[in-house]
C-alpha cells in the first residue's frame, strides 16, 4: 500500500483503517472508545469543543494528526504478525491509537488565549497535551491506571524525545516506541513534505519568540535562520537524528513490511525519496 495523500488522508478513510487493522489483528471491528474520542479530536481541532480555539496551526493541524494514524497502527499489526513478544493487547491497542489521536492537542489555545498561534507552545505541546490528555479522558471516564499509560505512550513524542519515561510494562513502551517512531515517519513520508517545510519553520520562529532566543542558546537548542536553512538541513536531522530515534525506539518501522507481508517499506521509501529530492535542488 502506498503512503496516502492529503486527499485519501480523512478523517473518513483514517477511522476505516483503524477499524480494519484492529478486526485483522482482534477478529472484530468494535472500537467505541476509540471512535469517540477520534470525534472529539476532530471537533476539538476544528473548533467545536467548549473552550477552545480552533486549531491555528498550519503544520501541526488536523492533517498531520491523520498522517501519524496509518503508520502507528501498521507498526502494531507488523509486531503482532511477526510473532514478537509481548504480542499487543487489544486494549493496548486502543490506548496507543488514543495517544496519537492525543499527542498534538497541546498546540490548541484555549479560549482567552489570543496572542499568537498555537505554534508558541511548540517546545512545550508535549506536556500540554499530556495535560489536556488528562483532563479529557477523566471526563470520559477511563480509569485513571488506563490513563497512565496513554499518558506515558504521549511522552515518547516532540522534538525532542525523552525515553527515560518509566514504563509501567513492556507493552507500554512498544506502544510508546511506535508513536514516536511513526510521529516521524507519517509527517516525513508526505509527498507535499518538501512544501511544507516552510510553514513548520514559521512554527519554529513563532517559538523561538516566544520562548525567547537568548533562553533557546543557553539551552543548546538547534535554531534556524530561516525555511532555507531548515530545508537543507532536513537530510542532516533524518541521518543524524531520525534514523538515531528510530534506532533509539528499537527500530519499529521494520515492522511495517510485516504488517503488508512484503519487504517494502512504503514510508521509508518516501522518505528516502524526499531526502534525495532536496540533495539535488539544495545543493
Amino acid at each position: 500500500m502506498p503512503v496516502l495523500s492529503r486527499n485519501e488522508l480523512t478523517p473518513e478513510n483514517v477511522l476505516k483503517h483503524i477499524g480494519k487493522i484492529h478486526d485483522e489483528n482482534y477478529g472484530n471491528h468494535d472500537i467505541p472508545l476509540i471512535s469517540r474520542v477520534f470525534k472529539d479530536v476532530v471537533d476539538l481541532f476544528n473548533g467545536e469543543w467548549p473552550g477552545y480555539h480552533r486549531c491555528d496551526t498550519q503544520y501541526h493541524d488536523l492533517y498531520h494528526t491523520m498522517q501519524t494514524v496509518p503508520p502507528f497502527v501498521e507498526i502494531i499489526s507488523g509486531w503482532n504478525k511477526s510473532g514478537a513478544s509481548p504480542r499487543i493487547s487489544e486494549s493496548f491497542f486502543s490506548y496507543g491509537t488514543i495517544a496519537v489521536l492525543l499527542h498534538d492537542t497541546g498546540y490548541i489555545k484555549e479560549l482567552g488565549d489570543d496572542e499568537g498561534t498555537g505554534a508558541k507552545y511548540t517546545l512545550t505541546h508535549v506536556q500540554r497535551s499530556i495535560n489536556f490528555a488528562n483532563v479529557y479522558l477523566r471526563q470520559v471516564g477511563l480509569p485513571v491506571t488506563e490513563i497512565r499509560h496513554i499518558l506515558n505512550i504521549i511522552r515518547c513524542t516532540g522534538v525532542t524525545i525523552d525515553l527515560n519515561v518509566r514504563f509501567r510494562n513492556e507493552q507500554e513502551r512498544v506502544v510508546g516506541c511506535a508513536l514516536g517512531t511513526a510521529d516521524l515517519l507519517g509527517q516525513m513520508s508526505s509527498s507535499d513534505y518538501i512544501d511544507t517545510l516552510p510553514i513548520l519553520f514559521d512554527e519554529f520562529a513563532e517559538s523561538y519568540g516566544f520562548e525567547g532566543v537568548r533562553k533557546l542558546h543557553k539551552k543548546g537548542s538547534t535554531l534556524y535562520a530561516d525555511a532555507d536553512e531548515l530545508i537543507r538541513s532536513t537530510p542532516t536531522f533524518y541521518e543524524k537524528v531520525a534514523l538515531k530515534r528510530f534506532e533509539m525506539m528499537g527500530s519499529m518501522e521494520k515492522y511495517i513490511p510485516r504488517h503488508y507481508g512484503r519487504k517494502r517499506n512504503p514510508y521509508v521509501a518516501a522518505v528516502e525519496k524526499n531526502i534525495r529530492t532536496i540533495r539535488k535542488k539544495w545543493k
